[in-house]
């Protein structure tokens, strides 16, 4: 995986879990974890280059 992708994937990521978390404290749990498909996706994304 290139640099760039790494990083434009953890901006991803941290983004989701950044969202979820705000979700969570404002008492919105349907929100947060609506957001738990998007990081299923990235798993997916990331798998093929793990060794």
């Amino acid at each position: 995986m290139s640099k760039p992708t790494a990083l434009l994937l953890i901006v991803y990521v941290l983004a989701i879990i950044g969202y979820s978390t705000w979700q969570m404290f404002n008492g919105n749990l349907e929100a947060a974890f609506s957001s738990l498909p998007f990081l299923v996706i990235a798993y997916l994304f990331v798998k093929p280059w793990k060794r």
